[in-house]
């Protein structure tokens, strides 16, 4: 789609002015329904279109037409932006404007996008349902009386609502991949330290990653080019002879929705058809995921928070509280034990990928619901909702690898399953192409009953 837009614009036959006001429209005429955005930012977007106008037409301007020139993105309401409110989801941060942009903000203007303003995310990032209490849930463009998942939600359901087509978002347990898998987008997370974080408000500093929320797997790909600077080396595959993927059966098919493994089976099914060697593997550390995880990010967000928490404890929404009150309770000599467990879990995922050049299983272990449960027991195995959805993904933030989520089936209910795939470090581009060799095989993404 960024592809396509970018020609149109060169060729002069679309107007950045015209396309940033058509996706300011469509964000109103949304929000009743999905509520994607905290604060839309209409004069800015306005006058980085007319800018853009002017580089593309080779007429004097602050900078030559970049690869996204033209192009309308937003930013998760977690990364500041110089000028523009910044609430990070909350109402300690309600009146918070930046004095500088955060380095993702600077590379996506360098690179010629065109920001309509800040998407809505769940509360500081800390939860997985974007459930927001001081600026309401957002809706699942597939049925918006469902969660988008979080914490990127906001990013993720605009991108499949058609408003735009790329978005940043963060990723300290899933934020990038849950929402991305439950409103059938795709969602990168790079390798830990590829993108900077700088500007960022803090989750888990040691997990913390910045990465694209986009409609297709090549415009994820175009994310991450202008927030790295570096082309990612796609590859466009039509076999996959050779490849070996493994999946590690024992744990990404236990606890699961039926129609999220039928999905991602089929899935599999179609990874094997174009050639690939797909292997089931085992990785027993994955089991101790969640416990090593928690122990780290939570001590890591109370660090960030102590300037507030508990002295302001009312002014954060009932869940952030609860978990900030919980993280006071781990120790030192845990939180330093779950950091030397973490190095080991580490090394077991990568004696893996020695083996295998790929990981795969579902990015979620369920479809989307209701927030009214994410707390209760209802999730396959009868877990909580709100933790169930990092059960997949969380690894992958532990371990600091690269992942990405891709859609690959739907419930009878219309509702998106997400593919998860994970890769070596920076191994960002091999990871983008056996995406895209998916997603090609897998044929055209149809649009959400909400679209713009």
């Amino acid at each position: 789609m960024i592809r396509h837009l970018a020609t149109e614009l060169r060729a002069r036959r679309l107007s950045p002015v015209e396309l940033a006001e058509a996706a300011l429209a469509a964000i109103e005429r949304t929000r009743a329904k999905l509520n994607t955005f905290i604060t839309v930012d209409a004069e800015g977007a306005l006058a980085a279109a007319r800018r853009a106008e002017e580089a593309l037409a080779g007429r004097k301007s602050r900078s030559a037409a970049g690869p996204l020139t033209g192009i309308p993105i937003a930013h998760k309401d977690l990364i500041a932006t110089k000028g523009l409110r910044t609430t990070a989801g909350s109402r300690i941060l309600g009146e918070w404007i930046p004095k500088r942009d955060a380095t993702v903000v600077r590379a996506l203007a360098e690179a010629g996008a065109v920001s309509l303003g800040k998407t809505n995310t769940h509360e500081f990032a800390f939860g997985t349902t974007n459930d927001n209490p001081h600026y309401g849930a957002t809706g699942n463009p597939w049925n918006p009386s469902l969660t988008t998942g979080g914490s990127s939600g906001g990013s993720a359901a605009a991108v499949a609502a058609g408003i735009l087509p790329l978005a940043t978002g963060t990723d300290t347990a899933g934020s990038i991949r849950i929402p991305s898998a439950l409103c059938g987008v795709v969602g990168l997370k790079p390798t830990y330290g590829l993108v900077p974080t700088r500007g960022i408000v803090p989750l888990g500093k040691t997990f913390d990653t910045a990465g694209p929320i986009a409609a297709t797997v090549e415009d994820a790909a175009l994310g991450l080019e202008a927030l790295t600077g570096v082309k990612p080396e796609l590859v466009r595959r039509t076999s996959l002879r050779g490849v070996r993927i493994g999946v590690p059966e024992h744990f990404v098919f236990e606890k699961v929705d039926p129609e999220v493994e039928a999905g991602v089976r089929a899935a599999l099914d179609v990874l094997r058809k174009l050639g690939a060697d797909v292997r089931p593997v085992r990785i027993p550390e994955l089991e101790q995921c969640f416990e090593i995880g928690i122990a780290i990010v939570r001590p890591e967000a109370l660090a960030f928070h102590s300037r507030w928490f508990p002295a302001r404890a009312g002014d954060y929404g009932e869940d952030v509280a609860r978990s900030l009150e919980a993280a006071g309770k781990i120790g030192g000599a845990q939180y330093l034990v779950a950091l030397e467990r973490r190095k080991a879990f580490s090394h077991a995922l990568r004696r893996v990928l020695d083996a295998v050049d790929f990981l795969a299983g579902p990015t979620v272990p369920m479809l989307a619901f209701e927030n009214r449960v994410a707390m209760e027991p209802v999730a396959p195995g009868g877990d909580l909702p709100r933790y169930a959805l990092t059960r997949f993904t969380y690894p992958y933030n532990l371990s600091r690898l690269p992942a990405i989520s891709v859609p690959c089936a739907r419930s009878k209910a219309g509702l998106p399953i997400g593919l998860q795939f994970a890769a070596g470090a920076y191994e960002e581009s091999a990871l983008l192409s056996v995406a895209l060799a998916y997603e090609t095989a897998r044929g055209e993404w149809p649009a959400p009953p909400v679209h713009a």
